[in-house]
Order: C-alpha cells, then structure tokens, then sequence
C-alpha cells in the first residue's frame, strides 16, 4: 500500500469528504453572509455517487485508511446508507465516521451503523432552547438530543459533541456541557471561533481563547490529561476526574496543530482543499470523466499535497490567523466543517 508524505514529512490518512453544501440549520457563524444553507442551487454543484466512490478509492489506493463524511449535513442526501456501504467496500478503507447537526439521525442511526459508519460527530453549540435557535436559526434541540440518543442506541460511539464557543453567546454554558462528561459516556468538544466572510470583521466580538473552557470546568474537580489516540484528530484531551467521558480543546487560531495536519479535504464540488487556511484548491472535476478517473485522481492528489504549507512557517497567534484565513474568501459548509 502506498503512503501519502508531503514534502514537510506529514504522513496524510484522513480525508473529510464533503457531500453536499446544504443544511437544514442556518448557523451564523458557519456562512459568512445571509444567504441559506438550503438554498436549492446547492444541489446543482454536488456530486454523484460514483464520483465520490472514485475519489475515495483514489485516495485509499494513495493511502487514505479514514474517511469522515461531512457536508453541509450529510443526512440531507438521497442514498446517504448507499454511499457509506459502497465505502465501506473500498479496498484500505479502515474506518468512516460522520459529523451531523443530528437532526435526522434517530430514523437514520441504525442504518449508518448497518452501512458501516463507526461513529458520529454531532454539533451542537448550546444545550439551551432559545440559545440553540438564535445560533441556528431556527433548529429544535429535542431533534437533535433525540438523534444523540439513537446514536448511542445504534451503537455509534463515543459520540463526540463539537461546540463552537462564541463570547456572550454560549460560553456560559460550558460546564453545562462539561457536566455531559461526568455524567454521560460521551466526549465533548470545544472549537474556537473561525471568522468567515463578514464575519471576519467582527471575530473579537465572538472570540474567546479555550483557556477559559479548562478554567471553568476545574471548578467541577480536578482535571487531568488523557493521553492517547482520540481518532486521529487535533483535539487535547482531559477529563475531569472519574468522569465517564472526555473533553477536547480544537485550537485551530490560538495554537494551531499545522505540524501534525494528516488531512485532505474534498469539497462537495470535487475540489481538494490541501489547508483550511489557504483558499487553494486543486479540482478533481475533469478527472472524474476520463476512462480511468482513479487514476487520475491519484496524479491531482499528489499535486495537492504540494500546496500542504510548511509548519514551521504558518502565521502565529490568533490575529495574524485570522489574517492569514481571510486572505481566503469561503463558508465552512462550503469545504465540509
């Protein structure tokens, strides 16, 4: 099996694949303008089945062993079980989880699981009812906690809650969801802040540093690290003592984990995005109706790796990050969350 290695030494066995950019919530930080994530010229860039199942099996061949469908919200597409069966059938294809807002999930739980999804991501940034509608736009939180629950059933496990912490928004609630930790077998997650478009202008107004999270949550009782693979990801780990589950700092702004990137993205557009700071893309598109697509995939692939910044030379600290991130016009369900 081959080995993807960029020129910094970076072993790449992740791809987050994106499957379509709608979304049946509406989160304000996620779309840097006011235009809906449902909005039904969406559909028109997306991808078909086959086109996906071609570029994942470029990427395993290259060796890809984990993939993460994401979107947009990935339940919103037609034959979603399909797909993840077909990937599940890739040869060097290890393990396919899924991030979700959770709102389909409870009739959709256990036949992600049946297809060959392990476990799911859920985001949900406020455990409040008229919190969780102001950030989304209008979404139920029984929906979602309904979702959790059938996750759980379905055996799609750990369940990982992602919270964007927003200033003056949810940050009061943390440990509320810290106390998700000790009482549930189930880890939650604390992203910063990432200003997109208009947004972009504003970012102190909705920033706050994680520190304040670990702060917070040792009022609760002391707090200690784990260490360990935690699926590969860029979450730090801890968990307050004789919790059932854990919770993770994602410090994308303030200290960012560039050194040990072992990700693709792939847009819902065929586009590989090789840094979630860089609007560089390299397009899969004209590979995808050539006699041998997964051939010529795996030449783009190698391509983009090429684009993968050194580390050792990205912008430091929160302000020259998100300097450096809007130099870059995009929406996060645009490239897959």
């Amino acid at each position: 099996m081959d080995k993807l290695v960029d020129r910094h030494g970076r072993e790449v066995n992740y791809l987050r694949l994106s499957v379509t950019e709608r979304c049946n919530l509406n989160c304000f930080y996620c779309r840097g303008d006011s235009s809906s994530c449902s909005a039904g010229e969406h559909d028109a860039v997306s991808l078909n089945h086959e086109d996906y199942l071609n570029i994942v099996r470029a990427f395993a061949s290259s060796g890809v062993e984990k993939v993460r469908i994401t979107g947009g919200e990935p339940l919103l597409v037609n034959g979603i079980e399909r797909l993840v069966k077909d990937i599940s059938g890739v040869k060097g294809i290890k393990e396919i989880t899924m991030t979700t807002n959770a709102c389909y999930l409870r009739s959709m739980a256990g036949k992600l699981a049946e297809a060959g999804v392990s476990r799911v991501n859920i985001s949900l940034d406020s455990l409040q009812e008229a919190n969780f509608k102001y950030i989304t736009n209008g979404g139920l939180l029984n929906q979602v906690w309904e979702g959790i629950e059938a996750a759980v059933e379905a055996g799609l496990v750990p369940v990982k809650i992602n919270v964007v912490l927003l200033k003056n928004i949810n940050h009061r609630e943390v440990m509320d969801f810290a106390r998700l930790t000790i009482e549930k077998p189930m880890d939650v997650r604390f992203i910063e802040f990432m200003p997109f478009g208009e947004h972009s202008r504003e970012w102190e107004k909705y920033f706050l540093s994680l520190n304040y999270v670990e702060e917070a949550c040792s009022t609760l009782g002391e707090i200690e690290p784990v260490e360990g693979d935690h699926g590969a990801g860029p979450a730090r780990y801890f968990r307050i003592r004789d919790g059932s589950g854990k919770i993770g700092l994602i410090t994308p702004l303030s200290r960012h984990f560039c050194s040990v990137c072992n990700r693709l993205r792939v847009t819902a557009e065929g586009k590989i995005r090789p840094c979630l700071f860089s609007s560089q893309e390299v397009d899969l598109r004209p590979c995808l109706g050539q006699a041998d697509p997964v051939k010529s995939i795996k030449k783009e692939i190698k391509r983009a790796l090429e684009y993968k910044p050194d580390p050792g030379k990205v912008a430091q600290g929160v302000a020259s990050r998100v300097k450096q991130m809007n130099k870059g016009s995009y929406n996060m369900n645009s490239i897959g969350g």
